[in-house]
């Protein structure tokens, strides 16, 4: 009886044939730094310097005819001072690594510094994307107002996986800042954009501390019932921590932008500061100060209050709005019954939206903006500072290295940036809506 060699005797020797490109699983959507790469600025020296306009000459009056006239009164303009945080990613391949893969094609599987070199950038943007919304010290928003006098939960929307970094990286304990982000233009309140505390510490190790609820857990007594109705506040984490300070050395994010205390060395709060023109227009869901504890469902009317916020303190009118893609559902719930669209001929029937917009402002759904937060921006007023464009270092004429007493190689990509908003109240966040619709 015959015995035939087939597949199964002959797959020991047999090579495989990689068919096509490397076929890519990751998410590489970068759609925030994609915004400000639209307006990128580049600048030496040591640090980077934005003068900006904050207030009116006061001497400007009515009075009646022969009347001394109004004391004479000045411009007012502060000085942003940024510094470039420095992103760098790093490879190392080993010398039987590239001998062995030295090709790419559809014979062999890709070439190992193509692959390291290639997604590393990938990776890094992937990087400067989420920092391009969270980068520095602010971490997200607390939405209610109540009094706690010890532990309690609290509804948060921002970066939880920053948090549980920071946590780990100090050792299993993290304490926080909190900060009333009322305007005082809106709100009339005398106490804005300042710390509320900076002694609240964060229990990750809690049911409390939950992504999917939007919840977190503070161990310490917490009181933002004198927040402005109407505004939510910043939730920071405190500069006492020494082991986190890693978080200096990123950019400045859009929630850094927006939410702290000062505006790159400029206090804009109304007590110690002087450019109230600086805040932006931060406000929650609990509209009524309620401290219900559920968070407050998505309404058209809160979105208008934002847009009109931004109006009354800038001027300007936002350009894009953007949120998670996963809360999209909720606004496409508040719209479905007021849209109306002509069918003059049989159409396919679609029961579901990509491209929205309020009030003809685009809706965009980005992933690395947070749950359970809408981002209105004015795109121009966000710069990209770039000290040096995004590049393999190669000082020396080669992109590669060799490792001394290994075989082995290994490279860097650099990028030496930072982004700031010149214009914080054309800009605005509304939070505190449920995460699950």
């Amino acid at each position: 009886m015959a015995n035939p060699v087939n597949i199964s005797v002959l797959d020991a020797i047999l090579k495989d044939y990689y068919i096509g490109p490397l076929q890519e699983q990751l998410n590489n959507e970068v759609m925030v730094l994609q915004m400000f790469e639209k307006a990128k600025i580049s600048w030496a020296g040591k640090q980077g310097v934005v003068p900006v306009h904050v207030d009116r000459n006061s001497g400007v009056d009515f009075k009646a005819e022969g009347a001394t006239l109004p004391t004479a009164g000045s411009q007012t303009t502060k000085r942003l001072t940024f510094t470039a945080a420095y992103l760098y990613g790093r490879f190392e391949v080993t010398g039987p690594a590239i001998a062995a893969a030295a090709k790419g094609g559809t014979a062999s599987f890709i070439g190992a510094l193509e692959l390291e070199m290639d997604k590393l950038k990938d990776d890094v943007r992937n990087t400067a994307d989420r920092t391009a919304i969270s980068g520095g010290r602010v971490v997200g928003f607390l939405n209610q107002h109540k009094a706690e006098v010890g532990a309690a939960t609290w509804e948060f929307a921002g970066d939880f996986a920053k948090i549980a970094a920071a946590y780990t990286a100090n050792g299993g304990n993290i304490d926080v800042a909190v900060v009333d982000c009322s305007n005082d233009t809106l709100s009339g309140d005398t106490l804005t954009y300042e710390f509320i505390t900076t002694s609240a510490a964060i229990d990750i190790t809690h049911a409390g501390f939950n992504s999917s609820n939007g919840t977190i857990r503070l161990t310490d007594a917490l009181d933002t019932t004198g927040v402005a109705n109407g505004f939510a506040c910043a939730l920071v984490i405190s500069e006492t921590d020494a082991s986190v300070d890693y978080l200096d050395q990123q950019p400045t994010g859009i929630y850094g932008n927006l939410g702290y205390v000062s505006l790159f060395g400029v206090d804009r709060g109304s007590v110690a500061g002087d450019a109230m023109a600086l805040q932006s227009v931060i406000v929650n869901m609990d509209a009524d100060n309620s401290g219900s504890g559920d968070g407050e469902a998505l309404t058209l009317t809160r979105m208008q209050e934002v847009i009109d916020g931004i109006s009354i303190t800038s001027g300007m009118d936002p350009n894009v709005i953007m949120m998670n893609p996963a809360d999209r559902a909720q606004y496409i719930a508040l719209i479905s019954g007021n849209i109306f669209k002509p069918v003059e001929k049989a159409t396919s029937g679609d029961g579901g939206f990509l491209g929205l917009s309020y009030g003809g402002v685009p809706i965009k759904a980005a992933r690395h903006v947070d749950r359970g937060l809408m981002l209105f921006l004015n795109t121009k007023c966000w710069k990209l500072a770039v000290l040096e464009d995004g590049k393999f270092a190669d000082l020396d004429g080669s992109v590669l290295s060799r490792i001394v007493s290994e075989d082995s190689w290994e490279g860097f990509y650099k990028w030496y940036y930072n982004h700031y908003c010149y214009r914080p109240n054309a800009n605005g966040v509304l939070t505190g809506f449920p995460v699950r619709s």
